[in-house]
């Protein structure tokens, strides 16, 4: 049996198993927790009925126990279902020699069991003989990291799936809020899905931002590293959704003060010291350097001063100095990140 992959082999396995076609092993392992969760949730759910899974269901956690008592469970026969299912949660805690015993077993194993090895956060090395014995006969699924790029299109999937429709921008923004965390993309695809009014059939940018958005807490790091960073598409996203609170413009104005006024120092003073060094003079801890350094490959010292003229404009319109009236909050905060995000300047002062 190949080795199967993410999403579209995900639900490959869940078709093959509601066809009746029942591996005697999966082998579900990677980075990415979700698929891992999605595939052994479905064997669980299927496999055995609940009013029989206190005779033919076992979990077993990889921390407590060693493969021998995986095997040991696993080759009892079932006393009231058509299979005897063990899951294995937790597998990547389980030692890599003991993986090794998986090779006798898949070579005769119990034909009236089902075998679920969960091992998350950990990708199993394919090269190992028991990875090829368990592939001869079982399934065998790694569960990949989705690109940043990707995560868009696996929320239109996943809503499309479930009857609804989701707005590319929507998604997008979505995507911004929560990041690649594909198990809570999902429930915050469910909460989206909720909201909706039976005549609904599309989420809008304005539902991921009210309910998405008010059920997450936002704060001015949060922003201040999208903007550090230059990541104009997020700190953007940042910005609106703030600004749909009652935003306090000073106390913000005085975080991204403090970061830019210390870029200004590791300009200057810092860009040929080592960490602690630069640390020692900049009065933070080295650890925060890099956000620093990295900062440098996105501003340039001339940027660094703008930024810094741009801030003290914003500081003294938050006060109500030299603003059109009815003029909110929300309002200069997007404008001072657009004003940020899109200031240039070609020469390096420092």
């Amino acid at each position: 049996m190949a080795t199967k992959n993410s999403d579209a082999d995900a639900k490959d396995i869940i078709a093959d198993v509601k066809a009746g076609n029942i591996k005697p092993i999966y082998l579900l392992h990677g980075e990415e927790p979700y698929y891992i969760d999605l595939v052994s949730d479905f064997l669980e759910n299927n496999i055995v009925a609940d009013e029989n899974k206190d005779f033919d269901f076992s979990v077993l956690y990889g921390g407590e126990i060693r493969m021998q008592d995986v095997l040991a469970a696993v080759s009892s026969y079932p006393m009231m279902s058509n299979y005897r299912l063990v899951v294995v949660r937790e597998a990547q805690q389980l030692r890599e020699k003991d993986y090794d015993l998986l090779q006798l077993y898949a070579k005769k194993y119990n034909p009236k069991a089902v075998l679920v090895i969960c091992c998350k956060h950990k990708k199993l090395d394919a090269r190992k003989s028991y990875f090829k014995e368990v592939q001869k006969i079982g399934i065998v699924m790694e569960s990949n990291k989705l690109y940043d790029n990707q995560v868009p299109t696996f929320i239109v999937n996943y809503v499309r799936e479930r009857g609804k429709d989701i707005k590319d921008q929507a998604a997008q923004m979505l995507s911004t809020l929560v990041g690649p965390n594909l198990s809570l993309l999902a429930t915050e695809c469910d909460k989206l899905i909720l909201t909706l009014k039976d005549d609904e059939k599309v989420i809008s940018e304005e539902s991921v931002q009210k309910i998405v958005g008010m059920n997450r807490e936002f704060n001015s790091y949060e922003l201040l590293n999208a903007v550090a960073a230059k990541d104009v598409q997020k700190a953007n996203t940042l910005a609106l959704v703030v600004a749909g609170d009652k935003v306090e413009l000073p106390p913000l104005v005085a975080v991204f003060f403090n970061f830019f006024q210390n870029l200004m120092v590791y300009f200057k003073y810092c860009r040929n010291m080592d960490d602690n060094s630069a640390a020692d003079k900049m009065g933070i801890r080295p650890f925060f350097v890099r956000q620093y350094r990295d900062a440098t490959t996105k501003y340039n010292g001339f940027q660094v001063l703008k930024v810094i003229g741009i801030l003290r404009e914003y500081d003294m319109k938050s006060k109500g100095v030299d603003i059109m009236p009815g003029t909110t909050n929300g309002q200069l905060l997007q404008e001072m990140i657009y004003k940020i995000m899109h200031c240039n300047g070609k020469n390096d002062p420092f």
